[in-house]
């Protein structure tokens, strides 16, 4: 026999997919014929961009396109010139349990590029990237609550997020961006994008997401003379998402993910600096939670009958908060062997994040790949990179032991000259994303009754029990058959564990 149990439901996320595929980048390289020749390569970088990504019948079915970018010195006139490649990539996974309310989270990760000149016009070049994929659904739990007079629970209290909504959207964000008073643009040598949530306000099934992209090109104002410049765009957008169980009493976490974009030069026979079109695939990832106090049944006992309680391992959420934490990190770079006469560009190509567990709080942790276009002592173009170890503790975190959507953007970066061989850099990151405490409680699933085995009443007409400090008045009730609230009451206690040695009355049903 089972007693009958009132369950309770909530939500938390699982993760139904969490994996990782190689993606190879193979290119023959010829440079058109308005590109001069190869002196030196000074980097080749992968660019992956996802263009779409389905779950449809069991399949997750992922497609991009990977640019493959040259930055070299020409041999002509020693300026800084660009010549890039794209080649397309597909993959696909199997995904087991996924109903209809899932997200996708994606993200790529350039491994290695070699590259090896047949001549000053033609590159054969050897790469790879990881595709880290993870889909992400809402799985029922319940919490036993049995109704029964003659079964007693111990109870835990726990802090818990019951999981009301998840939803995802991806869209299309486009601009004509205009250089303004700065230098027209020739060409693009090299060019980043970054996204970010700025704000969100929930209701009635609906969010309303305000971000920004920050576009930064570094670009030839003049292919005669190598003259270069550098643009910063800060370009906000508002997308309306539909998110079932949002409202404003929930706690949401976004993600907001730049899939890819496309940045071409856009000619104006009437005006003398050319435009830039930009096209940008965005994808907005979010979850909503509802934070309450929960009693999670911890263990339970038949004071009539002979019992056995079954226990599962039972997975939390709760203290759910955003993180948005923005902080310097400085850097000197040196410069071995050689000199700066003029430092062209900064940019961080990669940066990295961990998220660990410290004391009562999350610690971000992880690398910046920064790179220096520089001018050596003959006015030569050079290229330098140093990686940067970072660790920041996250303040809003306090609490909490796991990020969900965690993210990390360089927002700015300035340098200055200290000497003729060093370069002082200071570098503004942003972590984003959301903080949670993960717990898992061995809980109480059922109680199994064995009535042909009723527990005998006690014929002695008063029990003493010697207990030592340190006892649980649980385990006392437990093993004499009784409930716990008549030996509290009995006894005048009050607290749960007994600080010194007590002789106890058990108290007869």
């Amino acid at each position: 026999m089972e007693f009958n149990q009132d369950n309770r439901a909530f939500c938390t996320p699982f993760t139904v997919l969490d994996t990782v595929a190689e993606q190879l980048a193979d290119v023959d390289l010829t440079l058109p014929d308005y590109c001069p020749d190869i002196e030196k390569i000074l980097k080749c970088t992968l660019n992956p961009g996802i263009r779409s990504k389905t779950l449809s019948g069991g399949q997750l079915q992922i497609d991009g396109v990977c640019v493959v970018n040259v930055l070299y010195v020409e041999s002509e006139k020693k300026t800084i010139r660009c010549c890039e490649q794209t080649v397309t990539f597909s993959q696909s996974f199997p995904v087991r349990d996924a109903d209809e309310n899932y997200i996708i989270l994606t993200k790529t990760k350039s491994e290695y590029i070699n590259c090896r000149a047949l001549s000053p016009r033609r590159l054969v070049m050897h790469g790879a990237f990881s595709l880290y994929a993870k889909v992400i659904t809402a799985q029922k739990n319940e919490l036993f609550v049995p109704e029964q007079e003659n079964l007693e629970v111990l109870n835990k209290k726990l802090r818990l997020a019951d999981l009301k909504s998840n939803c995802q959207e991806q869209f299309t964000v486009s601009e004509e961006i205009s250089v303004a008073d700065k230098p027209a643009i020739e060409s693009v040598l090299y060019s980043k994008v970054t996204a970010g949530v700025t704000d969100v306000k929930a209701g009635s099934g609906k969010l309303m997401v305000n971000g920004e992209l920050n576009i930064r090109l570094f670009y030839l104002t003049d292919i005669e003379t190598g003259e270069t410049a550098k643009l910063d765009y800060l370009l906000p957008f508002t997308q309306m998402i539909d998110c079932g169980g949002m409202d404003d009493g929930t706690d949401n976490i976004l993600d907001c993910e730049v899939m890819s974009y496309d940045i071409r030069l856009k000619n104006d026979i009437m005006s003398d600096k050319p435009a830039v079109a930009f096209d940008a695939m965005l994808c907005i990832s979010a979850e909503g939670y509802l934070t309450d106090d929960a009693n999670v049944a911890v263990d339970a006992y038949s004071t009539q009958y002979q019992s056995a309680p079954q226990f599962s391992m039972l997975k939390t959420v709760g203290g759910v908060c955003e993180i948005s934490d923005t902080f310097m990190e400085k850097l000197t770079a040196k410069i071995d062997g050689g000199k700066v006469s003029k430092v062209l560009d900064i940019f961080a190509d990669c940066v990295t994040l961990d998220t660990v567990s410290a004391g009562e709080g999350i610690t971000a942790k992880g690398k910046i790949n920064l790179c220096i276009l520089a001018l050596d002592g003959d006015n030569f173009p050079v290229l330098i990179e140093r990686a940067c170890d970072y660790e920041h503790p996250l303040r809003t975190s306090d609490g909490c032991n796991t990020m969900l959507f965690s993210g990390a953007r360089v927002m700015s970066i300035s340098y200055r000259l200290s000497d003729d061989s060093s370069v002082d850099v200071r570098c503004e990151l942003k972590i984003s994303g959301g903080a949670v405490k993960c717990e898992t409680t061995k809980a109480v699933s059922g109680v199994e009754i064995f009535e042909d085995r009723p527990i005998p009443p006690d014929d002695c007409a008063l029990t003493l029990y010697y207990a030592s400090a340190g006892e649980e008045l649980w385990n006392i009730a437990k093993s004499h058959n009784t409930k716990l609230r008549l030996l509290t009451e009995e006894n005048g206690l009050e607290q749960t564990t007994l600080d010194a040695d007590k002789m106890l009355l058990i108290p007869k049903l």
